[in-house]
């Protein structure tokens, strides 16, 4: 099989697109990967942190309990419960579907124990 020759002209226009596109990309040197040390804005002290008083952290977790408490009874009237007669319904359809499910396995159940009896022997 014979290769398929490129005239020469369209090999210089593709190396003269390859030099432009060359030319776009940016160049990453080593050095510009290097990780630069993070800025100190305030002098490089540390200020010290007072600890919070015992009552300040209970007043703190009574306020979320509260919150939270608050954000429960939000949704909850959001909340759109079924009424007597579709509950009644749905309840229904899934016994409905538990008692041909039980029987549809325990019909194969039952096929498959007595091939295995049969092979078993």
């Amino acid at each position: 099989m014979k290769a398929a020759k490129v005239p020469p002209k369209k090999l210089e226009q593709e190396s003269k697109v390859q030099a432009i596109r060359d030319a776009k990309e940016p160049k990453i040197s080593s050095s510009s990967l290097k990780r630069s040390k993070p800025k100190v804005i305030d002098g490089g002290k540390k200020k010290a942190v007072k600890k919070p008083s015992p009552f300040d952290v209970l007043a703190g977790w009574w306020k979320r309990c509260v919150q939270y408490l608050r954000e429960v009874v939000h949704e909850l009237r959001k909340v759109v419960f079924p009424s007597r007669k579709e509950t009644i319904g749905s309840t229904a359809v899934v016994l409905v579907i538990v008692l041909l499910a039980s029987l549809f396995l325990g019909l194969v159940d039952s096929i498959l124990s007595r091939l295995v009896r049969l092979l078993v022997g």
